[in-house]
């Protein structure tokens, strides 16, 4: 009994020991995430409140609004095959996440005023927009209220309804429950390193009605690219910590439950959606609805992908014909505006915003 009391004793104290070292790599890991974030962006301040912001590239500007969950780091993730086509990215973090206070803006509404302000102060005068998921109301309410500063729409993925009244409707909301919070997060980075094959097909499953099968097989095809399988690290790593997103998560869940119809002949720029086949998150007849509104707009369905889009064999070939159709717009615009281009923010800055090799 007496050896038996000694050994449990020292495994006692060896777990106490993992336990303690695990929790200051978790605080590590944290803090420098959080401090990466903060040099990443900068504030501007707006009459409806401080926003933060980033800008990465250099060439015609296309804004980009982020999902839930998300932040100006989940814009620059998406921004970077823009920029790798020619783009000047502009990212923004929408109200409640990361260090765009709440009282920015609640609404859709208000938020698209908040970054129609932001534009204007960053001598903006027009530019592509590219809404991602959740983000994607507040793109068509930029669309739709200040359609003088938007050259031409895309969304990916868009939210087009009310996501309903289950309490944990929106893809944020999930996440944040399944992850528990930031030490989830820590985790699921761990499984990233280890196994970013196992990662990735979790991820592919997020707001989808894939098959484990295809999940499988779409996580073997980003592995095989090295574009994409940056992509999807750096989308995984747009979502951490979540603790500086709650807000917004938390926001996002109470006002996309009754989001206002966008009415025929309210959105003037033209527009591409691309979605999966798969789509779980987002009825296809609210898309259709959608595009039905503005003539010579354009559907892009990726047969058997998810909720996150571009995705599998075709992820080179998409972003191609998404630049392509940013690309017309901007000519159409550099006609009566030459000089409508963006400076690079940092010459030595890659464009990736938080590197990913830092998740």
């Amino acid at each position: 009994m007496k050896r038996y009391g000694i050994w449990a004793s020292l495994a006692g104290g060896i777990i106490a020991v993992i336990l303690l070292l695990t929790a200051g790599l978790f605080q590590l890991w944290k803090n420098h995430l959080l401090e990466k974030l903060d040099q990443g962006s900068s504030l501007a301040t707006v009459p409806q409140g401080v926003i933060e912001y980033a800008k990465r590239g250099d060439g015609p500007p296309v804004l980009v609004i982020h999902g839930s969950p998300g932040g100006y780091d989940q814009g620059l993730v998406y921004g970077n095959e823009l920029a790798k086509r020619g783009f000047g990215i502009l990212s923004v973090s929408r109200p409640g996440y990361l260090r765009t206070p709440l009282q920015t803006g609640l609404r859709p509404e208000d938020q698209a005023d908040a970054i129609a302000s932001l534009l204007t102060s960053l001598g903006i005068r027009e530019c592509g927009v590219l809404g991602l998921g959740e983000g994607a109301p507040c793109a068509l309410q930029l669309a739709k209220r200040h359609p003088a500063q938007v050259s031409s729409l895309g969304l990916l993925s868009p939210l087009t309804s009310n996501l309903g009244t289950l309490p944990m409707a929106s893809i944020g909301y999930q996440l944040f429950h399944d992850l528990t919070g930031d030490l989830g997060c820590f985790y699921f980075r761990i499984l990233l390193a280890v196994n970013p094959h196992k990662a990735f097909e979790s991820m592919m499953a997020i707001g989808s009605s894939l098959s484990p099968r295809r999940c499988n097989t779409l996580a073997g095809e980003a592995l095989a690219s090295r574009d994409q399988r940056l992509f999807l690290k750096g989308l995984a790593g747009s979502v951490m910590p979540l603790s500086p997103r709650e807000a917004g998560i938390i926001n996002d869940n109470a006002q996309l439950k009754d989001l206002i119809p966008i009415k025929m002949g309210a959105l003037k720029a033209p527009m591409l959606i691309v979605r999966g086949e798969d789509e779980s998150h987002s009825p296809i007849q609210g898309t259709e609805k959608l595009i039905s509104l503005v003539s010579g707009s354009k559907l892009m369905v990726l047969p058997s992908v998810g909720f996150i889009v571009p995705a599998g064999k075709g992820y080179e070939e998409t972003w191609d014909k998404i630049a392509q159709f940013f690309k017309n717009q901007a000519n159409s615009a550099a006609t009566s505006d030459p000089g409508q281009k963006m400076e690079l923010k940092n010459q030595d800055d890659a464009g990736l915003g938080v590197p990913v090799h830092d998740l």
